[in-house]
């Protein structure tokens, strides 16, 4: 039986999902609720396991290159990572994900998922369904069957049954992002769909497609994948050619062109989560239709969605149709009916120059809690705190040398034919090209002090490292 190489497609930021999502750690990369385990991401990678798949294949930028690896070794899942040192929208990703795939399996056949939606039901047996259309060379496009007039999604058009495959139909037309009186008119029609990003076909056939539809973007990406260079956990594509492909959705470029892309209706519940109303939607709600997640106490509080993290209570008297979302260092508070909006606080908080847009103070990992205490022009100062046997690994491939010092605990440090014991006070070294790991010898807490830095001196760095170290351990804070 073929089986079927998911394609995970790691690219956005959520910047209406602000304060969760961050331009340096975007919304796939978070829980969907916070008591979750796994990530939107991550989510999206146990989803397409088993018997009718491959190991996946990740694209992603190389700025959030380190998240993927770790969170994929934290499920202890193997997979192909293409890098993307520039942003070049969903196409080249697709394109460069198939020139990896036809080159170890001649007739792969690819499904295009994207990292940060919702999908609740058997997606995978629709999946399997449509194989058959997928060998025979057709481009399967999953169109949801819509619940409402939605206008912020593009839409499929049912042109009927298809000839020569009885589990698809034939694609009448695309209809993109459409006002609210057209969305109606299509509900109206009962056959059109919510386009879902969602697509399967054959590695080969996405190739021969761009190349005859945009022969530029099929050179660039085939150079910056002969020109590849291949790392212990990844390959990373040639920056100068692949920035030379156009910039475009596979949607736009080839499936509204092609004359062989395919309609798969999709009966499932599915939500790209693009704002917070979102969340409200597609989670359970108490007996006053609220969502609560963290420590949370509702008083006559109706229809609302609220969001604590674990540092404070959240109490609510005599609100509805509202969203609070608290982090360690933001809180937003709208109504469900603005939430469209919030992607404008993050234009004001760019233009004041505010690390929130950025990322965030406190964030918690698979092995504790890194805390970003300050960042300067060449440099950046965190704090690791690993829980007790825990490891934290450091990617070779990475741009800043490293500095770490021990403020609290005892350490071992590798890095190469390099094994050392960290205690307080001391430090150890990774430069630019070198991996290297840390791990938490004691029973309590590790507290670790990062400097990270490309231009400023060493000796200076070395000393505020150690001065920073120093002063926590005074102060009791470590």
């Amino acid at each position: 039986m073929n089986k079927i190489y998911p394609v995970v497609l790691c690219g956005g930021v959520g910047s209406r999902l602000w304060p969760l999502s961050r331009s340096n750690s975007p919304k796939q990369f978070q829980q969907v609720d916070p008591t979750d385990v796994h990530s939107f991401f991550q989510a999206t990678v146990k989803r397409h396991r088993g018997d009718l798949f491959h190991d996946p294949v990740v694209s992603v930028s190389t700025k959030y290159l380190p998240t993927v690896v770790q969170q994929l070794a934290d499920m202890n899942i193997n997979a192909s990572i293409i890098a993307e040192p520039v942003s070049r929208n969903t196409g080249p990703a697709v394109l460069a994900s198939a020139f990896h795939l036809n080159e170890t399996d001649p007739s792969a056949v690819m499904a295009v998922l994207p990292s940060d939606h919702v999908i609740q039901g058997n997606f995978n047996e629709l999946l399997a369904r449509m194989l058959p259309a997928a060998i025979a060379g057709r481009i399967a496009l999953f169109g949801i069957e819509p619940g409402y007039p939605e206008t912020g999604y593009g839409y499929i058009v049912d042109g009927g049954d298809h000839p020569d495959h009885p589990e698809a139909q034939e694609v009448s037309h695309f209809v993109e992002k459409p006002p609210l009186e057209k969305a109606e008119e299509l509900i109206a029609g009962k056959n059109a769909y919510w386009a879902s990003g969602i697509s399967l076909f054959r590695a080969d056939v996405i190739i021969s497609e761009y190349e005859k539809i945009d022969p530029q973007t099929y050179r660039a990406v085939k150079t910056a994948f002969a020109k590849r260079k291949t790392q212990r956990t990844h390959q990373t594509l040639c920056g100068e050619n692949f920035a030379r492909a156009n910039s475009g959705p596979t949607e736009a470029v080839i499936f509204e062109k092609t004359d062989q892309a395919v309609l798969a209706p999709t009966r499932v519940d599915w939500n790209d989560v693009g704002a917070w109303n979102a969340f409200h939607t597609i989670n359970e709600k108490d007996q006053n239709g609220n969502v609560l997640s963290g420590d949370v106490i509702c008083v006559e509080t109706s229809n609302s969605y609220v969001r604590g993290s674990s540092s404070k209570l959240i109490a609510t008297v005599g609100v509805d149709n509202l969203v609070v979302v608290d982090t360690d260092d933001a809180l937003l508070i709208t109504t469900r009916d603005n939430c469209q909006k919030v992607k404008s606080v993050i234009s004001t908080l760019q233009d004041q120059g505010r690390q929130e847009v950025v990322d965030h103070t406190i964030q918690r990992t698979s092995w504790g809690q890194f805390v970003r205490m300050e960042n300067g022009d060449a440099y950046r100062l965190n704090m690791l705190k690993l829980d007790p046997n825990a490891v934290i690994s450091f990617d070779g491939d990475m741009e800043m040398h490293r500095l770490f010092t021990a403020s609290e605990g005892e350490a071992l440090f590798k890095s190469g034919s390099v094994v050392k014991r960290l205690l307080p006070g001391e430090v150890a070294e990774l430069r630019v090209g070198e991996s290297g790991s840390l791990r938490n010898r004691g029973d309590g807490i590790l507290t670790i002090l990062e400097v990270q830095y490309d231009r400023v001196s060493e000796p200076a760095l070395a000393e505020k490292a150690s001065s920073t170290s120093k002063e926590l351990r005074g102060e009791g804070v470590a």
